[in-house]
């Protein structure tokens, strides 16, 4: 059987890339010290997230009254959507986890 330098050349740099990513592959044993580093970065993250939340929560249940002492119908509404997302930001990591995340 003939094969012509060409191919040969190629099948030989093809062999050669199989048989060093089988050579050269190894479990990544740090594994659980990057998974931590990961996981307080998010638990960081959630806490800036549920802080300012409360900031978001306080601020609309503040601007509720003041729309309610003066009757003011929009003010109220977009105070109420204050309050509905700070109270999201506040219960986030909580509704994440309860939805399997």
């Amino acid at each position: 059987m003939y094969i012509n330098t060409r191919k040969k050349k190629y099948l030989m740099v093809l062999m050669t890339v199989l048989v060093l990513a089988m050579a050269f592959s190894m479990n990544a044993f740090a594994t659980d010290a990057v998974i931590g580093k990961i996981n307080s970065l998010k638990t960081f993250v959630v806490n800036i997230i549920t802080a300012a939340g409360s900031i978001v929560l306080a601020w609309g249940v503040f601007e509720f009254a003041s729309a309610y002492q003066s009757r003011d119908t929009a003010q109220q509404t977009d105070s109420l959507k204050k309050v509905i997302a700070g109270i999201i930001m506040v219960f986030g990591s909580q509704i994440i986890n309860s939805l399997g995340g």
